[in-house]
């Protein structure tokens, strides 16, 4: 990829927060009850596929679609993230193979039925390196194949305000900063990434070579309606935080 001391220093800002992120998402509701199921729900049936997971950290949602029977290949740019994904895997083996790094030469060449990310695209350091990753999905795809991912909403509204177990804020340098808070409103650990618009992420997937692009509402699963209540989920599905996207390398699909 290019621009290679910003992507450093975002693997840098991974790492440091990487324990603290992986013991968050174990119980984050929303991780737990609308990320990882609205990703499952744009894959639709896994098994038997062949998935490429982008930037897939410590392996959580890797394992998911290894354990629903999918063909599952992880990989990072964070060498410690791929560490600890397999050791998971050396204890659980679910025949994944993962890889570390982000260029094309490492990666399958046209043999996956799928590709998927889960809040990865918004930590693309700037619209170069968002257009690298989709092309590193379109490159890695049959020619049938799709590239889903949930990402930031664009069009969020709610920045400044503390939503759910999270609060957004512009920052000066036009990067969006996220405060993950505990259940007294203290935050837990913060990170940040770029503000893209709809227009920055479908340019990138032109620009990659997909053709049909597919925006997509994500809801809450009833599971967490029913735990969580409705006080907790005030509003998120009319100003919610994330968004689906389905892009596909063939227009008559």
């Amino acid at each position: 990829m290019n621009n290679e001391a910003p992507k450093d220093d975002l693997i840098q800002q991974y790492d440091n927060i990487s324990e603290g992120y992986a013991s968050l998402i174990k119980t984050d509701p929303a991780k737990i009850f609308v990320q990882y199921p609205a990703a499952l729900k744009l894959l639709g049936n896994v098994k038997d596929k062949k998935i490429l997971d982008i930037g897939c950290g410590d392996g959580t949602f890797t394992r998911m679609l290894a354990r629903r029977g999918a063909k599952v290949i992880g990989y990072d740019p964070s060498a410690k993230q791929i560490d600890e994904a397999q050791k998971t895997e050396d204890h659980e083996q679910l025949g994944i193979k993962y890889f570390v790094g982000d260029e094309p030469e490492i990666l399958p060449g046209n043999e996956c039925d799928e590709a998927v990310s889960v809040l990865v695209l918004p930590y693309a350091t700037d619209k170069e390196n968002l257009k690298d990753i989709f092309t590193h999905a379109y490159k890695a795809l049959t020619p049938d194949g799709s590239f889903s991912s949930i990402t930031f909403n664009p069009d969020f509204k709610r920045l400044n305000e503390i939503a759910y177990n999270r609060r957004f804020t512009k920052t000066h340098d036009g990067k969006i900063q996220v405060d993950f808070l505990d259940e007294e409103g203290k935050v837990k650990i913060s990170a940040k990434f770029s503000d893209f618009s709809v227009l920055d992420y479908e340019n990138a997937a032109k620009a990659a070579g997909f053709t049909k692009i597919e925006w997509i509402k994500v809801t809450i699963t009833q599971e967490g309606q029913e735990l969580k209540g409705d006080k907790f989920w005030q509003g998120f599905e009319e100003d919610c935080p994330y968004i689906g996207i389905k892009v596909l390398k063939n227009q008559n699909m």
